[in-house]
């Protein structure tokens, strides 16, 4: 399951298509993501810069040196061009070789998200620089391809939480829900094309002790006891992201977490009955934003409804309220409307969806229901093998 050669070739011919549409006749693409998203090249940069070079009738593609050795062809790319090293002197540097390329453009775009270096120098230089979204719209709308591998990796999302719901046990230790992670990505690796630098894997949870606070860390030595947590899923598989998240207990929970509990499954039923092909994105945040402002609980409230979800586990469009963007077919956004009550807990779910003509398809599966996501059962071998690990790391 791979994106084919004539797709890349096809996203760089729009992309060439809406330049002359633009205003612009040079685009700059210089983020892992957006050159993945055009060449299918993984790496990591690190200090080292990137340069896509993109005209209406030319692809140029400039790299460090030491990177000619396996980029010295790159499907759809007219020609490569490499500078020494970051930094380097004159004439060696990105810079040199980025001005031979670009000096009579008489508008260069750059995307939201472009180093600020880069167009420091081309201002420097007396070039004329505008922010363009041109590929990051792009990127919005999924092939059928991306949305058979965001599905994979939304199904790798269901088995992560799948395995901890099926080993979670009051006491449970959060080294015990980080080995689902190790176990996922071993499964990655036997079953799929495996690209490690593609490829992120993140199974955690927050404990009680932190649910409250959306993005507190746990520690190695949490342990899940009383109270409300929160599982997560947060994967990248071979370029596609999903996410799958869930509120859970290891004990019966209280009257209140109850409530709360059932309030931020409203607020998410409220999202989903909107949420469709023709929607504006904010008013999906609205609606569940502002039922649960009615219910009193605005100082509770810490986060949009959602967000896109594609190469990038976090991207455009979003479902909050000042994003005007008109959702579309093909899109794929997550729905985490969130309650954080210090002294209660935090109640969020979290689920990858497909939008639809008509309306969504959700592509990660597992229970919401607060019965389904209660753990109060013996579970024995769990917790044997839990006191091992426990004993091993001293918690």
């Amino acid at each position: 399951m791979n994106i084919s050669t004539s797709e890349y070739k096809q996203r760089i011919q729009l992309v060439q298509k809406t330049i002359k549409a633009s205003g612009i006749d040079t685009l700059i693409i210089s983020e892992e993501e957006d050159i993945y998203y055009l060449t299918g090249l993984t790496y990591k940069s690190l200090e080292r810069l990137f340069l896509l070079i993109i005209k209406a009738n030319n692809v140029s593609f400039i790299v460090p040196k030491m990177e000619l050795a396996h980029l010295n062809k790159v499907d759809n790319v007219n020609e490569i061009k490499s500078y020494w090293e970051y930094p380097a002197p004159q004439p060696e540097r990105w810079q040199d070789i980025l001005l031979e390329q670009v000096k009579d453009s008489k508008l260069i775009g750059i995307g939201g998200k472009t180093p600020y270096e880069i167009s420091a120098f081309l201002t420097s230089v007396n070039l004329n620089v505008v922010e363009n979204s041109i590929l990051e719209e792009q990127r919005w709308i999924k092939s059928d391809a991306e949305i058979e591998l965001i599905k994979q990796a939304s199904k790798y999302c269901d088995i992560s939480i799948e395995q901890l719901n099926k080993n979670a046990y009051f006491g449970m230790s959060e080294l015990e829900v980080f080995s689902i992670g190790r176990f996922i990505q071993q499964k990655v690796i036997k079953e799929t094309p495996f690209d490690y630098l593609a490829t992120n894997i993140l199974v955690a949870a927050w404990p009680s002790r932190i649910s409250y606070q959306p993005h507190g860390i746990p520690k190695v030595s949490d342990v899940l006891v009383e109270g409300s947590h929160i599982s997560l899923a947060f994967l990248r598989v071979n370029g596609y992201s999903a996410e799958l998240e869930r509120t859970f207990f290891t004990s019966k929970p209280s009257k209140e977490q109850e409530e709360a509990f059932e309030l931020m499954i409203e607020a998410r039923r409220r999202s989903y009955a909107v949420l469709k092909s023709g929607t504006v994105a904010e008013d999906v945040d609205l609606a569940a934003k502002q039922f649960l402002i009615d219910q009193g609980l605005k100082e509770n409230l810490m986060h949009r409804t959602g967000h896109g979800i594609g190469l990038g586990n976090h991207e455009g469009p979003y479902l909050a309220e000042g994003d005007k963007t008109v959702l579309k077919e093909n899109m794929v956004v997550s729905i985490e409307p969130g309650i954080y009550i210090e002294g209660v807990g935090g109640f969020r779910h979290s689920d990858t969806v497909l939008i639809t003509k008509n309306g969504y398809q959700i592509l990660t599966n597992c229970p919401d229901d607060i019965k389904s996501l209660t753990f109060t059962n013996s579970k024995p071998l769990q917790k044997l093998k839990g006191n091992i690990i426990k004993k091993m790391f001293g918690i």
